[in-house]
């Protein structure tokens, strides 16, 4: 029995919570009891001496204990159920299977966060040295718009790596990564135009800052999740991925 069926054990144990105290019917309570016996039938059913040894290995039984599985495969499905709920309607997931989830998910989380105690870090210093190239265009958006320099800089950096051509997996594009619906609304005509992208990005940037009262971390969060989000909130939105984002911007505008 590997992560995965234990995962899907768990699931289908959410299921059959959710369908009784949800007001769900009585046909779909018991269609998730069936889901739930038939997959204990499978897990544990006819489990040979060493898939039970492996099973009790991987839920942190020790070898000695293989023998509770054989017991288990011929228990009543109300026995097991108490066994995983521990004879209460929560979800019960034993410590040492948690753990092992835990373990699987190590290695697919987002990037490393940034800590807030690295602002100013040497760690980001050049790190804007990609922004020469463009420093004719940012100067001027900075004149026309009022934004500093370097936080135009610092948000190609984070959003681009001072890469013209890129293209995001929801769609943005080019250096400051302008959705195409928000490019179209600044007048951008090309959003892999440098001078065209700046410029928009440095206007919404603007736009962002006069509404959050100059105040660029809810600027920055606004610029990535989106106005409406900070204002719901009433500050940078309980997202891991905003949170860093508006982190990582700050410690290059500030280096």
């Amino acid at each position: 029995m590997d992560i995965q069926s234990l995962r899907s054990l768990m699931e289908i144990q959410a299921l059959q919570t959710l369908g009784s105290t949800d007001g769900s019917s009585t046909n779909a309570l018991t269609d998730n009891q069936s889901i739930f016996s038939d997959m204990m039938n499978e897990l544990l059913g006819d489990a040979s001496t060493a898939s039970n040894a492996k099973l009790s290995s991987l839920l942190g039984l020790g070898t000695a204990n293989a023998d509770i599985f054989n017991q288990l495969a011929n228990t009543s499905e109300g026995t097991l159920e108490s066994l995983l709920y521990k004879g209460s309607n929560a979800v019960y997931i034993p410590e040492s299977v948690k753990g092992a989830l835990a373990s699987s998910y190590e290695h697919t989380k987002l990037e490393s966060y940034v800590s807030d105690n690295v602002i100013g870090s040497t760690a980001y210093a050049n790190s804007l040295a990609g922004a020469d190239q463009y420093a004719a265009i940012i100067e001027k958006a900075s004149a026309a718009y009022g934004v500093p320099e370097k936080l135009i800089a610092a948000v190609i950096k984070q959003e681009s790596n001072f890469n013209p051509s890129v293209v995001s997996h929801a769609g943005a594009q080019g250096l400051m990564q302008l959705m195409p619906q928000t490019a179209q609304y600044l007048g951008v005509t090309n959003a892999f135009d440098p001078e065209q992208n700046i410029m928009a990005g440095a206007k919404y940037l603007r736009q962002m800052l006069d509404k959050f009262n100059n105040d660029p971390t809810l600027a920055l969060a606004a610029y990535n999740a989106g106005a409406s989000r900070v204002t719901k909130y009433g500050g940078i939105p309980p997202f891991k991925e905003t949170q860093n984002y508006v982190k990582k911007v700050m410690n290059y505008f500030t280096v």
